[in-house]
């Protein structure tokens, strides 16, 4: 007896499909790129020279967010290699056979 009956094939191989276990170890190193990112934009804004004329809370709020998306955005699509690293670093020990 089937279970599925007249279901997609491509649908049937991504249900049974094994899970990568790499797969969520890059998103963690992409992820752990960004927060290195971020901490260095954010360092950069701080060694300003001189505060600006409308710098306030809010200027310091959205700078904050904004370096934290652009951060995110760098580490998806910029390789600085930091991923890369911690793949090869950790990738080995994950291994399932």
């Amino acid at each position: 007896m089937n279970i599925m009956p007249s279901t997609d094939p491509m649908l049937q191989a991504e249900l049974f499909k094994k899970p990568d276990p790499n797969a969520e170890l890059q998103e963690v190193a992409e992820q752990f790129e960004a927060i290195f990112l971020n901490q260095m934009l954010k360092q950069m804004r701080e060694a300003k020279l001189s505060d600006g004329i409308f710098d306030n809370q809010a200027t310091e709020k959205y700078n904050s967010l904004l370096d934290m998306e652009q951060s995110k955005h760098l580490a998806s699509s910029v390789n600085l290699g930091i991923a890369d690293a911690l793949m090869r670093q950790l990738g080995t020990k994950l291994r399932v056979e």
